[in-house]
């Protein structure tokens, strides 16, 4: 018999997956067909089906000879870890001078990114998240009503199976009008973001944002989407983070 000391998982507990057969041995040179449904770098654990009889073994891959090794990592599936992105925003306003409508805002920014893959790490993944504010004149004009980019920032996280990270922000600061009629001067006046996650390659595979055109417009065309993150800070853009004028 084929002895690893691994638990042992009966047929139909999981769904069946498509994988090409391997031959694989233990390191005692005791072997058998599988098919490798799971390898999670980070724990080594990995999941694999008898082709003879269909069981299933859950196992570290440390048991198997190097040969085994190199083939169990070469036809694990190639999976997108499942993750979630939450976005927390603090907003602290202040007069300025002796004004009780012209405000400072500075605004606070954490984001935490939960790898919720039981099986599969998330490799490097780089986010780039937008602040935007939008023009508060409109309130004494509607035609003036816009966006304007505040702040880019990003930053990189990979994630094994079941960790989450989590990112503080640079603070940024902006000033407007708080009236909200037609004696509005003007100024930014924070509105919303937008995260995007990219894999190495440059691929957007998630976006999160709280702007409303942009989740019905923007986030479903990347190409969209990289136009975006790819602005200059301070550049005044439509409510789909086009530039305006364009």
């Amino acid at each position: 018999t084929f002895s690893l000391g691994f638990l042992l998982v009966m047929p139909g507990m999981t769904g069946s997956l498509e994988a090409a057969p391997i031959e694989v041995a233990n390191k005692a040179g005791q072997s058998m067909t599988v098919e490798v449904l799971a390898y999670t770098a980070s724990s080594g654990n990995v999941r694999i089906q008898r082709t003879s009889d269909g069981q299933i073994f859950n196992t570290k891959i440390d048991v198997f000879d190097t040969g085994s090794q190199e083939r169990i990592i070469a036809n694990a599936p190639k999976e997108l870890a499942k993750f979630e992105m939450d976005v927390s925003v603090g907003k602290k306003r202040r007069d300025i001078g002796s004004s009780s409508y012209m405000e400072n805002m500075t605004i606070t920014t954490s984001v935490k990114v939960a790898n919720q893959s039981r099986d599969i790490d998330l490799d490097e993944t780089d986010f780039t998240i937008l602040l935007v504010a939008r023009n508060s004149r409109r309130y004494a004009d509607r035609s003036q009503d816009w966006y304007k980019l505040l702040s880019t920032q990003k930053f990189s996280t990979k994630l094994a199976a079941g960790k989450t990270s989590e990112h503080e922000l640079k603070p940024i600061e902006t000033a407007y009008d708080s009236d909200k009629d037609s004696s509005n001067v003007g100024g930014w006046e924070f509105e919303g973001y937008l995260l995007v996650a990219q894999d190495k390659a440059g691929k957007v595979i998630a976006t999160k944002t709280s702007l409303g055109t942009v989740s019905t417009t923007t986030v479903k065309e990347e190409k969209l989407v990289l136009q975006a993150i790819k602005l200059p800070e301070g550049i005044e853009t439509n409510h789909d983070l086009t530039p305006r004028g364009r």
